[in-house]
Parts: structure tokens; sequence; C-alpha cells
């Protein structure tokens, strides 16, 4: 059953007058994790932070009551359709000046209003990501193998001109469209893994959610035969070495099904002159909520099957 109008306004209202609090390093551990990411899930804080589910959900009432996080609203739109989920967190403002006082973190985004700004759609492509890169997190820390860099490690190594961007992960290069202009490409994440022997692993993430043809008539209008392309004249051209600072990065891409996964297979062969290519590894959401991402068999451009730690 849907809850009424009224109960689900309480839980989209801090309460009044809330008891004073003092902030402990597992609240700012807590905070930390919802910044990096964006937006989370309290099942998410909850597997990352690792102790018991029933205090952190205490945690997070408490910081959500005293504005260290917000609610979005847009997250109710799922309910008719879906019903009752765990419960979303964006950073609030009181928890991005928290975080600025204790490790430094410059910039004063307004992240109350971002968040307000931040519709359904939005918010659900940004858990989707999330959801993967937490369990890429939580499987590294059960291995002593391999551990996981984030996003914000790597761009702490970026050349100046990268990590002072506004959008530091847009990739663009020339020459895609017959010679003319600048082409770009966003993904959705990047992450790396590092190995015992000292060697690194990168990834650009695409999060495909069937929103995009696989191909055009019109090559210059958006396809995810267009985004391959693009990556693929971004790493002829060096540009993720100038631009990341990293030396090779291969392009993660999760996606509906196996029948889309075909498709992009195909317009890649059609790309590559039939040779495909190593950088692209696919595989569907379904295969990546099963199992560890660490031990999905991924499928490569050249239709073999790998692991992210091959």
């Amino acid at each position: 059953m849907v809850p009424s109008a009224t109960s689900r306004a309480k839980r989209f209202e801090r309460r009044d007058g809330p008891a004073n609090f003092q902030l402990t390093q597992r609240d700012l551990a807590l905070l930390a994790h919802v910044a990096r990411h964006r937006f989370l899930s309290s099942r998410h804080l909850s597997a990352l932070d690792g102790g018991s589910e029933q205090n952190v959900l205490r945690c997070l009432r408490v910081l959500f009551d005293h504005g260290y996080l917000d609610r979005p609203s847009a997250q109710l739109a799922h309910l008719p359709v879906m019903g009752p989920r765990p419960m979303v967190y964006g950073l609030g403002r009181r928890g991005a000046q928290a975080l600025r006082q204790e490790r430094g973190n410059s910039g004063e985004t307004d992240w109350t209003e971002r968040n307000k700004r931040a519709g359904a759609k939005f918010i659900e492509h940004t858990l989707a990501i999330a959801d993967l890169l937490v369990r890429l997190e939580l499987a590294c820390r059960a291995r002593e193998d391999v551990s996981m860099l984030s996003e914000n490690e790597l761009l702490a190594d970026a050349p100046e001109q990268t990590r002072r961007s506004r959008e530091p992960l847009r990739l663009t290069v020339a020459g895609v469209d017959n010679g003319l202009g600048v082409s770009s490409v966003i993904p959705d994440a990047l992450f790396g893994l590092a190995f015992k022997d000292q060697t690194e692993s990168y990834f650009a993430l695409e999060m495909d959610r069937s929103s995009m043809p696989v191909s055009r008539s019109r090559f210059d209008r958006t396809s995810f035969l267009r985004k391959l392309h693009v990556y693929l004249e971004a790493f002829k051209q060096g540009r993720h070495i100038a631009h990341y600072g990293l030396q090779q990065v291969r392009v993660l891409t999760v996606t509906d099904s196996r029948k889309r996964i075909d498709n992009m297979l195909a317009v890649l062969d059609e790309l590559t002159g039939s040779k495909g290519s190593h950088f692209f590894l696919f595989g569907t959401f379904g295969e990546a909520n099963s199992l560890s991402p660490l031990d999905v068999a991924w499928t490569n451009g050249r239709g073999e099957i790998v692991k992210l730690t091959d």
C-alpha cells in the first residue's frame, strides 16, 4: 500500500528543535560517502558503514533533522509504480560546511538548492552509478589483492587544467565529424583498480539505460555509435593521457540486455573494420547486480570474456 500524503510528508520534514548532538567520525564518513556519489540510499550507506543498519538509520535521521543531509523530494516519483524503497540522501548545506572544515575541501556550492532541482530521472541514474561503484568498493574491501581508486583520487593527480575544470571528466577530441569542430564525451564516472604488483587499471563508466539509440541514420546526431567513435578517437590521440594523466583507460558499459550489447558490438565492429577493440567492456544490470563486479564475466569489444582484474 502506498503511504498517505501525511505520512510521506513527515519523512521529508525536519523535526522542530532536534536535540543537540556532536558530529562523530562516523557521521563525517557518512557525509563523505554522500558527497562522493552525489546521492546514496540508506542501503548503500549502511553497506559502506559496515555496522548496525539500525544505528546508521538513526544517524541519518539526526543528520537530516540538523540539515547535514537532504532527502530530495523527487524520489517520491517512484512510489505509485514501485512502492516504498530505501530513503535517498543528498548532501545538505551544513554537511558541505562540515566537510570543508574537517578536510579542507573548497567551494561554496549550494547543495540544498541543487538537491531540490534534481529530478527523478537524474536521481535514478545517479543511484544506478552509485550502486555499481558501492558494490565494487565493497568487493575490493573483501580482497587483499586489489583495492579501488575513486574518481576523486584519480582526479587529484590529473593535470591542473583538468582539476580546475567545471567538468573534469569531459574528454574532447577533434576529427570525429569529418574534421569539423570538436566533439566530446562525459563518462558517468571514473575509477581504478590497484594491484599488489604496483600496477593499476582505469575505467570510464557508461551507465546506459537505453534512452539513447545505438545508431542513427545521421552520424552527427546523438547515438551510442557516436559515443564509441569519440572514445576511440580520444584514445588514438592520447586525450586520456593529456586530460586525466592516465596511460590507458577502458570504457565499461552497463546496459539493460544482451540484445542491446550485441547491437553495440555490431556497430563497434563497423566502426573498427571488424577489428573490435579491447578498450570497451560490456555487461548487463542483471549480471552486475547478481555478482560482485570483480566476478562478472564482462564481454570486451572483440567478443572475448574478461574480468575487471584481467
